[in-house]
């Protein structure tokens, strides 16, 4: 039997459901603690083709947040949910809103950035794999580090690649960052690489490595690259490419 607290609790979230219905995702409000709603992806034209599934989807995303809140991964609180919804307490900003943030230090952005390696190697000790671990993905909150929108739970055959894929898609997005100079990526690879095992580490620059002529097969698109790609240019350069001029 729900508790008078969890009961008010219900009707104020049944509430705003009914009055944003459809609404993806919405922060609200609760006696002093702040959270988040969020439903099902309604698609629209060509999306219903391209997304397909989107209730079968958030049922999955749910499912998996369940078994993460039960399993004591670092995600946010699973505080309520239903077939078309679910409630969870925030946790604090995405590290691209700090790393944005003109008001804070470097050294706080390097702290920050140092806290998520270090969260998300605890986070594969433990056993989980995220999926897409970019900075928008993972949220900081007074050295808190949790991580949101899991694309994949934690599955047994063949862990170490997917271990070495998070930390690849995390060191990618580091570099997709306009508000991170070059010093301060290296810094935040070396955070990384310092709480990384070093087998795993050294799995990962192979890989780098066997892919470097990507790199140089991509070169003359330069120019016309979007973000992602960009990205992918200035991960193999801070890398290698630059050391190897160095040298």
């Amino acid at each position: 039997m729900l508790s008078t607290t969890q009961n008010s609790f219900s009707g104020h979230v049944a509430r705003l459901l009914l009055e944003n219905k459809g609404k993806r995702i919405m922060p609200f409000e609760y006696e002093g603690q702040k959270y988040w709603l969020k439903q099902p992806e309604k698609l629209k034209g060509i999306w219903r083709i391209l997304k397909a599934h989107p209730q079968q989807h958030f049922a999955e995303e749910t499912a998996i947040l369940r078994r993460l809140n039960e399993q004591g991964a670092a995600v946010p609180e699973l505080v309520l949910f239903g077939k078309d919804f679910f409630v969870v307490k925030d946790v604090g900003r995405t590290l691209n809103s700090w790393i944005e943030d003109k008001s804070l230090s470097e050294q706080c952005k390097a702290e920050i950035l140092a806290d998520s390696a270090a969260a998300l190697n605890s986070l594969h000790e433990r056993g989980f794999i995220h999926g897409r671990p970019a900075l928008r993905d993972i949220a900081w909150h007074k050295g808190k580090v949790s991580f949101m929108d899991f694309e994949c739970h934690s599955r047994r055959e063949n862990m170490e690649w997917q271990k070495i894929r998070d930390g690849l898609v995390y060191l990618h997005s580091l570099c997709r960052s306009k508000h991170l100079s070059d010093a301060q990526v290296l810094g935040a690879i070396e955070s990384y690489r310092s709480f990384c095992p070093p087998e795993l580490w050294g799995k990962m620059l192979d890989l780098l490595r066997r892919y470097r002529c990507v790199y140089y097969l991509l070169l003359p698109f330069k120019p016309i690259a979007r973000m992602d790609l960009i990205a992918l240019y200035r991960l193999f350069e801070l890398m290698f490419i630059n050391k190897d001029k160095k040298s």
